[in-house]
């Protein structure tokens, strides 16, 4: 019984160390990530040559699309996506920023992490980026 036990914990944490990676190689970040809000949907396209569009679509509302550049800053703890010139749109509490068509465009950065073999971004938002 004992045995048994033993070694269901060490499958148990070994499926949680290979299903979950704190960094992601840089080949695993570029591509197109959706957060799907109570109010809408934002798409983020990260492309190759460090530039991105952010799609956004909010019930009711004209769609807005922004572009700008991006880079990665993977470390030994995380990996990171800093946006220069995306513009923030989910206020929390399953509602847009109020101003979200005219807020100042800006520096906006989020985590990557492959979290069950699925590569997210924003993992500790309410609503992440899910890569598709």
């Amino acid at each position: 019984m004992r045995t048994t036990c033993c070694a269901m914990f060490i499958l148990v944490t070994l499926v949680g160390l290979v299903g979950c990676s704190v960094t992601v190689p840089a080949e695993k970040v570029y591509g197109v990530y959706v957060a799907s809000y109570p109010y809408g949907t934002e798409t983020i396209t990260l492309n190759r040559d460090g530039t991105f569009v952010q799609s956004i679509a909010i019930k009711q509302e004209n769609p807005v699309t922004v572009r700008g550049t991006w880079e990665s800053e993977p470390d030994k703890s995380e990996t990171r996506v800093t946006f220069h010139g995306a513009r923030a749109v989910d206020g929390g509490f399953d509602h847009p920023v109020k101003d979200w068509k005219t807020a100042p465009i800006g520096l906006v950065s989020y985590d990557v992490e492959i979290i069950w073999f699925r590569v997210e971004m924003g993992s500790g938002l309410m609503h992440p980026y899910m890569k598709q």
